[in-house]
């Protein structure tokens, strides 16, 4: 016998903690019947990652999230260049961003969608089998979903991109790659009110390097444009920026960096400037709108996306032709969030020198990539 199809409104799909924000927030108040479930052939590393704080003001559900976090307030930025003595400082008297664990941020978002009443499902397989002028029926792993509406926050098989009419590559340029390594135990001491070792021309090629650390343990990373990888391959920029570490007095000078277990992701950064954000009764947030800034802050802005796409898809439950009630996603988040995925980097080339000289510029630019502010003010 066929077993029954499950009837919600909306199922999330992605391991994202957007994609648990944007199911928690459409639940809350029991209205929507709402599923969550976790793509298989999605997964992300677990990594140290930057926090905004503004991230815990997004939504009312989100207030009490850092205590559920094993986080580190981050004060500042040091601006290295490849060669000493050249670097420049900023610091704040209070913390400027956390330092968190990615699982845990996703694992506590998750834990307040499940108190939502959201479904949450993890299955081995999906099915996408058709949409039509009503909704969607899926299969997640043997439980059938007939569903009004979905919102997509990860990589789905290209067989089912193309059923919901996405687009099957990011324009050239978006496609970056984040590599890091993480050093157990305590690193380079930091203090009480540590400061962010960051390069942001490492070895002339643009790209970015970061020292994070977090409440036990450290990270080095380096975010590389996906065209640069052929010539400056990920171990070797990550080399590279342990010797710059070293000689600006960073890292002990006989410190030793394994990087056997180099981890890395492919981060669309300020992809969504280049696509619509609305697919076939889809929206899109997290990593498979491109949510990420331009300067590779993940979760803020990320989250950011899920707020918007819950507001616009509950109005759009309500009207009788879904698909057109979706457009307004795309005005939405571009209104407010779009300024903020730019970041600083089209300027950077030119404002480098001045980094290193001008305090005003330094506190700029360090600000735009922590908090998102304009470099002109």
């Amino acid at each position: 016998m066929t077993k029954a199809a499950a009837s919600f409104d909306v199922l999330v799909l992605g391991e994202h903690p957007s994609a648990f924000l944007a199911a928690a927030i459409l639940a809350s108040g029991r209205k929507l019947r709402i599923a969550h479930s976790t793509i298989p052939t999605d997964l992300a590393p677990d990594r140290l990652v930057l926090l905004n704080p503004a991230l815990f003001r997004l939504h009312p559900l989100l207030k009490s999230l850092p205590r559920h976090l094993d986080s580190r307030g981050i004060f500042g930025v040091q601006f290295l260049a490849d060669d000493p003595p050249t670097r420049s400082e900023y610091r704040a008297r209070s913390a400027v961003a956390l330092v968190a664990w990615y699982r845990q941020v996703r694992d506590a978002i998750r834990d307040i969608a499940h108190k939502q009443g959201v479904q949450l499902h993890a299955p081995r397989t999906i099915q996408l089998h058709g949409i039509d002028e009503t909704g969607a029926d899926l299969t997640l792993g043997a439980t059938p979903l007939r569903v009004r509406a979905l919102i997509l926050a990860g990589q789905l098989e290209p067989c089912h991109q193309r059923l919901l009419a996405l687009s099957e590559a990011w324009d050239p340029g978006v496609l970056h790659r984040y590599s890091f390594v993480i050093l157990r135990g305590p690193q380079p001491p930091g203090g009480i009110r540590p400061l962010m070792p960051m390069s942001l021309d490492l070895a002339a090629t643009f790209a970015w390097a970061w020292l994070i650390p977090g409440a036990q343990d450290t990270q080095l990373a380096v975010l590389q444009n996906a065209a640069a990888l052929r010539d400056h391959p990920p171990p070797q920029m990550l080399a590279h920026w342990v010797e710059v570490l070293k000689r600006h007095g960073v890292m002990p000078a006989d410190a030793h960096v394994s990087l056997d277990h180099l981890r890395t992701l492919d981060m669309p950064l300020a992809g969504a400037l280049s696509q619509e954000g609305v697919a076939n009764r889809t929206l899109l947030v997290g990593p498979a709108g491109g949510f990420y800034s331009a300067s590779g802050e993940d979760i803020y802005p990320n989250c950011w996306s899920a707020l918007h796409a819950a507001e616009v898809l509950k109005k759009a439950l309500n009207e009788r032709y879904l698909q057109d009630a979706l457009q307004p996603y795309r005005h939405k988040w571009r209104t407010t969030l779009g300024q903020y995925l730019r970041g600083p980097q089209q300027n950077l080339r030119f404002l480098l020198p001045l980094i290193y000289r001008n305090q005003v510029m330094t506190t700029r630019v360090a600000e735009s990539i922590l908090l998102g502010r304009s470099l002109v003010r």
